[in-house]
């Protein structure tokens, strides 16, 4: 586990009193625990992982490479900016940061300023959660498309009493090929996008939904699914669109 980073007592107050901006808690996204808001800030992140899981990946293959990030195409974040956002406690805000999520670890990034050295983590439990370019993202249970309870960051598109649109972003390592004969092309190491949604059904844990006609359908109430069908006919939605998702789920909670 982690160890923990504590601000001073004196900061913490301070922080406290500027920011009392607080949004609305997911049940999906929010346990009972003992942790306290100073315990948010976690030891700088590693990239310990990475570099382990391409070292093992190359093993196998009788390479011994050492990799950085400058020899991959792509990059691991979403965005590789810090950006100011914020992070709040079972849903209240409390500190301002410079922020940016790792999609390969999941995990947060956290930042004092800009032009700090210090990097750390923000602690993976589910009473913390951060906001960036407008993005939240909640450390949260889902079943994924095993049928497997994980635990990972979501972030939610679509919110709603009856239907949570949530999504995924997650950073795949992708090994570079090189050219056999002259004939062939060479590809790069690279890292590559991909993108899981997940649906909650009245604030129930998530559930990770393929975006295919049949499936997406599925996901709707016996009584939902004819309007849902007959409206995905008329607006000709294309549901491995990520908009034509967002539209198709917000006409799904407008349902009585």
């Amino acid at each position: 586990m982690k160890n923990l980073f504590s601000t001073s007592t004196f900061l913490f107050l301070i922080v406290l009193s500027c920011f009392g901006q607080t949004k609305t808690v997911q049940p999906w996204g929010v346990v009972a625990g003992n942790y306290n808001i100073e315990q948010a800030w976690g030891n700088n992140p590693s990239m310990e992982n990475l570099y382990n899981d391409m070292r093992i990946k190359f093993g196998r293959m009788g390479e011994e490479v050492n990799l950085t990030l400058d020899d991959i195409d792509g990059t691991i974040y979403l965005n590789e900016n810090f950006t100011l956002g914020t992070l709040y406690d079972e849903g209240e805000a409390f500190k301002k940061l410079y922020m940016r999520y790792d999609a390969y670890n999941d995990e947060v990034e956290l930042k004092e300023s800009l032009d700090s050295d210090v990097v750390r983590a923000m602690v993976k439990h589910p009473i913390y959660s951060c906001s960036i370019n407008g993005n939240e993202y909640y450390y949260a249970t889902f079943i994924d498309e095993d049928g497997n309870s994980q635990t990972g960051y979501l972030t939610p598109v679509v919110t709603g009493e009856d239907y949570t649109l949530l999504v995924k972003h997650i950073k795949v390592f992708k090994e570079g090929k090189p050219a056999k004969t002259s004939l062939d092309n060479s590809f790069p190491h690279r890292f590559l996008d991909k993108t899981e949604y997940y649906v909650s059904r009245n604030n129930e844990t998530p559930v990770f939904m393929k975006t295919r006609k049949s499936d997406v359908l599925s996901v709707f109430s016996e009584d939902d699914q004819k309007p849902i069908k007959n409206y995905m006919k008329h607006k000709r939605s294309n549901v491995g669109d990520h908009q034509d998702l967002l539209n198709l789920f917000a006409y799904g909670n407008s349902l009585q």
